[in-house]
């Protein structure tokens, strides 16, 4: 199939980015209506539960690049869109009670990870390879709006008249409208020779063995997990920082934590303009030293000011981070393989964010807030060494 510069229209990866952007929009408002329907009637544990029926799917990955290698992409992805209609369609209209709405929210969460790998495979498929940094940033920038752009919208929703009644069944419309989206797409057939295909276990057993084979391969995931073990911290600690430490109340949390976000949202545009034609690794070596600078200077932060400046570094820093490890998977793996490594990856980044939320309560208890951000951002500088060893010297053709 015929690729097109990026810049100078490309209806098929316009339309892959618009139905990322509308599908991740309405996860956030999914998230938060759920979380304020459960929080007062089943209380913190409630919460949880939910909470955790979302994220633990995330972490079968490697199945679902399988799927990633062996379905062709438009049909399993507009596939993932209406089945994910249908559930919170049915969440909707039902707001069952807990155990159903958990057991829901699993299949959500089940059908989310099979098409983020198929998503992230497309890219190189659709763009000419200097095109891939700026592409994966405005791929990559519907995921910042799960995070900026969802969770106020899933709070007004919920606030409207029909509250969760309400934001759901727009979560399912978007979902839809994601599915319409996708028709955009052209019918791409995946690279996997129909005749070594096997079982699902054994190909993902494969994959895996892929990943632990190539020392490059290895050592990004393996740094990927270190670096948002690192970098989830944050989500732990940010709210005693800002609280008990720096004294800036509720307003200066949530101004804080909003600027991580708007410093991804910020980031991604701008490496959707000028990231073409550089070196990916290089995207990626600056990435991390932004992180890790923005996290020590939170620890050291005397003023509100200081952390949001901080947040918005950290926060673009992140961004950056994706942009780059996406870009430099495309450039080596074999297309064949490349729905597996994705769905690795992303299972280390899931793992990698649980043991952060387990480290930052420690820390934040042992040593806290400001010892907890300095020796995060201390240990982002020294995964930073670890990459640099195995990320390749020269741009892959």
């Amino acid at each position: 199939m015929p690729k097109t510069r990026l810049l100078s229209g490309n209806p098929a990866f316009r339309s892959l980015c618009a139905s990322r952007a509308v599908s991740f929009v309405g996860d956030g408002i999914t998230t938060t209506a759920l979380v304020l329907l459960v929080a007062p009637r089943d209380g913190p544990t409630g919460v949880g539960l939910l909470l955790a029926a979302n994220a633990l799917p995330r972490l079968g990955g490697p199945l679902a690049g399988v799927l990633a290698d062996r379905v062709p992409a438009r049909r399993l992805m507009m596939r993932c869109e209406l089945a994910s209609a249908l559930v919170i369609g049915l969440t909707a209209i039902t707001l069952p009670p807990s155990p159903v709405l958990t057991a829901l929210v699993a299949v959500a969460g089940i059908l989310a990870t099979i098409r983020n790998p198929a998503g992230r495979s497309l890219v190189p498929v659709l763009v000419d390879a200097a095109d891939r940094a700026p592409a994966n940033a405005l791929f990559g920038l519907g995921r910042t709006l799960t995070l900026t752009v969802g969770p106020g919208l899933g709070g007004l929703l919920g606030a409207a008249p029909g509250g969760a009644h309400t934001a759901l069944a727009v979560d399912a419309a978007t979902f839809l409208a994601s599915a319409l989206l996708l028709r955009g797409l052209p019918a791409i057939e995946p690279a996997r020779d129909p005749g070594a295909v096997t079982g699902v276990w054994a190909e993902a057993g494969e994959g895996l063995r892929y990943v632990v084979a190539d020392r490059q391969i290895s050592v990004l995931v393996l740094s990927l997990f270190l670096l948002v073990a690192f970098a989830a911290v944050d989500n732990v600690a940010l709210v005693f920082l800002t609280g008990d430490v720096i004294h800036a109340g509720p307003a200066g949390y949530g101004v804080a934590a909003s600027a991580f976000g708007v410093g991804m949202v910020l980031a991604s545009l701008a490496c959707s303009r000028l990231a073409r034609g550089r070196r990916p690794t290089a995207l990626l070596i600056v990435a991390v030293v932004a992180t890790g600078a923005g996290t020590v200077v939170n620890g050291l932060a005397p003023l509100l000011e200081v952390v949001v400046a901080a947040q918005l570094v950290a926060g673009a820093g992140n961004a950056v981070e994706n942009i780059g490890y996406d870009t430099v998977v495309q450039d080596l793996v074999p297309r064949p393989f490349l729905g597996r490594v994705f769905g690795t990856i992303g299972t280390a980044a899931q793992l990698g964010a649980a043991f952060a939320y387990a480290l930052g309560s420690f820390l934040v208890g042992v040593v806290g807030a400001r010892a907890t951000f300095v020796l995060a951002g201390t240990g982002t500088f020294l995964v930073l060494l670890l990459l640099v060893q195995s990320l390749p010297r020269k741009d892959v053709p």
